[in-house]
């Protein structure tokens, strides 16, 4: 399966959640490669903990390079989760087309393809969705965030590519003083079926920042590994955040 991971605005945490669902699915025994799309701005490198050893990126695939094996790299934090980084430079995005081929090609190798798209649109988006199969649109528990939600949702329909919310962030606190809108709320207006809510965590920041594995006795980590079941098909309710 070929998922591309994308979000409406910047700061949503598409990398997190591409990182976190691909570090679940791994622990399921899933084989599963992270590919950075975000030319410019990778970052899974840092979070897998494949910072200053890659050689080669996407680019260099595309441009033949090098073979699509010479770009991955194994992640040490996440044993079974497997990094193509995103070339540094945004002259070097690739092409829809090539994407596609390129993502097709590398399902014969791994269970999971995981696209870590830009944010918004233009470019980097057609190129990300180019071979997706399906998509998760990220949202923050803002109703700014949300919206924009709404219109990659509808961006997504109309390149026929089925899609779910994922809410990241989510504090209880201010939803439950009536700060901040709840998840009905966020699933109204960005116009997508739920699949999953991560929330605020303090040892996501941390894990991200020092590439270290993110402590399963966290409540990020839970809510990711239930992500991971639904993503696999299976029936799983949401952990009490409230």
């Amino acid at each position: 399966m070929i998922t591309v991971i994308t979000s409406g605005k910047g700061g949503a945490g598409k990398s997190t959640v591409s990182g976190g669902l691909a570090c679940a699915l791994a622990r399921r025994d899933r084989r599963v490669l992270l590919v950075d799309g975000d030319a410019g701005l990778r970052s899974l490198d840092v979070m897998l903990g494949i910072a200053g050893t890659a050689v080669y990126d996407l680019a260099d695939v595309i441009a033949g390079d090098c073979a699509p094996a010479e770009a991955v790299y194994p992640s040490p934090i996440c044993p079974g989760v497997y990094v193509m980084p995103a070339p540094v430079s945004l002259e070097r995005l690739a092409k829809p087309e090539d994407m596609a081929r390129l993502c097709r090609g590398l399902t014969k190798y791994y269970d999971e393809v995981i696209i870590d798209c830009p944010a918004g649109i233009g470019g980097g988006f057609e190129t990300a969705v180019a071979g997706a199969e399906r998509a998760f649109v990220v949202s923050t528990p803002d109703m700014v965030c949300a919206r924009d939600a709404q219109i990659m949702a509808r961006l997504l329909r109309e390149r026929n590519v089925p899609a779910r919310l994922v809410i990241n962030r989510l504090r209880v606190k201010p939803i439950l003083r009536g700060k901040m809108p709840d998840i009905d709320e966020l699933i109204d207006t960005a116009s997508l079926q739920l699949i999953g809510v991560i929330p605020e965590d303090e040892a996501v920041a941390v894990a991200n920042a020092y590439g270290k594995p993110l402590p399963m006795d966290s409540a990020a980590a839970q809510c990711f590994a239930n992500l991971a079941a639904r993503y696999l098909g299976k029936t799983v309710p949401l952990a009490d955040l409230y």
